[in-house]
């Protein structure tokens, strides 16, 4: 049986990363969370940063360790020796990836229809269909659309930095109008403009030694994004006050307008056009590969049929079509929120599952050997999975308790 090409470099796999956790969350959440925290946002950044990259690094280590698509559950069945749980572990990270993709392609219909009169739901279907052909023809093709698409949004958010850099010793970084409470209360909304870290190692079996490049393109990721979004933060509320921000829906428009008046508004909705449409696509090709994953005849998690790879395109082409379809199953509701919801639950109990497994695999001393070790270790304890594992059950904590 074909295997899948191997065709991603470090840059390709940290330019990847970056589009993944740069996405459309920062134009979105970045608002909302200076509205709970004030001036004192970049806090709020580089708690979110440390409780990201503590998770980060755990699956830096173990895609190290086994590099393999379909990670999250190949870590788990390897760390607990438990098949039910490392099939919840699969079908998690599915309806996870199947739900964002879906959220994003509305997203996407939802700022189209801003510019031009169009259908939503039509409109998110088609752009998912578009998107799924683009998956099924190559991952070098899919991987060079998506280095355009993340320059395009980089240069979103770098204007966004233009237009209050000579502003930012205005910045009060340390004003907390709503305490502590604030400062975390935004942390943990910031945490998810940065998810998309994870989706990197399921690119691991089209990725030219693995071991390696896809931890250093995790690391890298992390670092370039927080960097950027620090610079962002500064710059939003440097020109906008914090609590005007807070009550905006598109709060990184608001910003461009006061640099460049009312025109700015269309540019940056161009912008978040080409940033969801790279958000789904990673999505689409992230989750499919998990599908041909667990359908390898050594784990069978589902049909082997779904881990066939095309003869001449060198991709999963099952798995890309049924992860198309599911997709716009989900898409034909329209309204996700109560399903979004479920499926950041379903993402932090995966990431307290990955964080554990890396504990566990430590103090059993597992084979194989990684060639990256995450770093802050005692003994065999690796300190930033365990913070990584309790500030992942602790937004699960937070989650349910904000619904109760």
């Amino acid at each position: 049986m074909p295997e899948l090409k191997r065709e991603i470099n470090l840059p390709r796999a940290t330019i990847y990363g970056v589009g993944q956790i740069l996405g459309a969350g920062i134009y979105a959440i970045l608002g909302e969370a200076a509205g709970r925290t004030g001036e004192s946002i970049g806090l709020s950044f580089l708690l979110a940063a440390l409780i990201a990259a503590c998770t980060g690094l755990s699956y830096a280590e173990l895609v190290s360790r086994y590099p393999k698509a379909a990670g999250d559950y190949i870590y788990v069945r390897h760390a607990f020796d438990n098949e039910l749980l490392a099939e919840f572990t699969a079908v998690s990270r599915l309806f996870v990836g199947i739900i964002a993709a879906a959220t994003v392609a509305l997203a996407f219909a939802g700022y189209l229809a801003s510019v031009v009169t169009v259908p939503l739901i039509p409109t998110a279907i088609a752009l998912l269909i578009l998107l799924s052909i683009i998956n099924f023809w190559g991952i070098g093709f899919s991987t060079r659309l998506n280095v355009v698409f993340t320059g395009i949004e980089i240069f979103g958010l770098l204007l966004i930095i233009w237009i209050g850099i000579g502003e930012w010793e205005t910045v009060n970084a340390f004003q907390t109008p709503r305490g502590l409470t604030g400062l975390v209360h935004a942390s943990f909304l910031i945490f998810f403009a940065y998810v998309g870290f994870e989706d990197v190692v399921n690119i691991a079996e089209e990725t030219q030694d693995p071991t390696t490049v896809i931890p250093r393109a995790i690391v890298s990721a992390i670092v370039i994004t927080t960097t950027i979004y620090l610079m962002v933060a500064f710059s939003a509320v440097a020109v906008v006050q914090w609590n005007v921000l807070g009550q905006s829906a598109s709060p990184l428009a608001l910003v461009a307008q006061m640099g460049f008046g009312s025109g700015a508004a269309l540019l940056l909705a161009v912008i978040a056009l080409f940033a969801t449409t790279n958000t789904a696509l990673i999505n689409l090709i992230s989750t499919s590969r998990v599908l041909y994953g667990v359908s390898k005849s050594e784990y069978q998690v589902f049909p082997e049929i779904f881990s066939r790879v095309h003869s001449t395109r060198d991709t999963p082409y099952l798995a890309i079509a049924l992860i198309g379809v599911a997709t716009l199953s989900f898409t034909v509701i329209g309204d996700l929120g109560d399903v979004a919801e479920l499926a950041n639950l379903a993402m932090l109990t995966l990431f307290t599952l990955v964080n554990a497994a890396l504990l566990k695999l430590r103090l059993s001393d597992a084979e194989p050997k990684p060639a990256f070790r995450a770093p802050l270790n005692v003994g065999r304890v690796s300190l930033t999975a365990l913070v990584g594992l309790l500030s992942a059950a602790g937004l699960i904590v937070f989650y349910l308790s904000q619904l109760l």
